[in-house]
């Protein structure tokens, strides 16, 4: 288990499990932003070799390289092709970061500063926020594959952040009040 400290939140689904285009198994997943060259690019990094050493022996480097010249490769490059839309814009807030996908079948764990358990209804955290993310990166060693994979266990939002997407929260007190309302007929 890692746990990354202060890293930003994108494409989060933490409350309800969703699958990718409506294939496949759902899951609750989110993906998490890390500053290159940062302490936690280098714990992820670490874990990836320690686990995949573990696991495989010899083999580590050769099937590590392999998955990362793949579609499943594990840290991905925020300035390279997959820090980018179809449309070929970058996506907000991803360039100058690795960026890592956990998921996991069952539910992660979600709490606030304090570790008060969060629900979708508290509104956070929301994609840009700043959270605190322990997850588990593990070996996957079967008739599918040889693969590192990564599960996420728990999120802790952390601090607000500039949303992600182009939405913003809504803030009613914009709105002016009327004096006095008139009843319908």
């Amino acid at each position: 288990m890692i746990l990354l400290k202060n890293v930003r939140l994108s494409f989060p689904s933490l409350f309800k499990a969703t699958s990718f285009n409506g294939e496949g198994e759902a899951k609750f997943s989110a993906v998490f932003l890390i500053p290159k060259g940062s302490d936690q690019e280098k714990q992820v990094n670490d874990e990836i070799k320690r686990v995949a050493v573990e696991a495989f022996g010899d083999q580590a480097k050769v099937i590590v390289e392999r998955q990362n010249a793949g579609l499943r490769k594990l840290l991905r490059d925020g300035d390279g092709t997959e820090g980018f839309t179809a449309d070929g814009e970058q996506k907000n807030g991803y360039a100058g970061h690795w960026f890592i996908k956990g998921s996991s079948k069952t539910a992660p764990k979600v709490v606030g500063r304090s570790r008060q358990p969060l629900t979708e209804a508290d509104g956070f955290p929301y994609a840009g926020c700043m959270v605190n993310v322990q997850l588990d990166i593990w070996a996957q060693k079967n008739q599918f594959g040889k693969f590192i994979n990564c599960k996420l266990l728990a999120v802790q939002f952390w601090e607000d952040g500039e949303r992600l997407g182009g939405s913003s929260a809504a803030d009613v007190d914009a709105f002016d009040k009327a004096d006095d309302e008139e009843e319908w007929d």
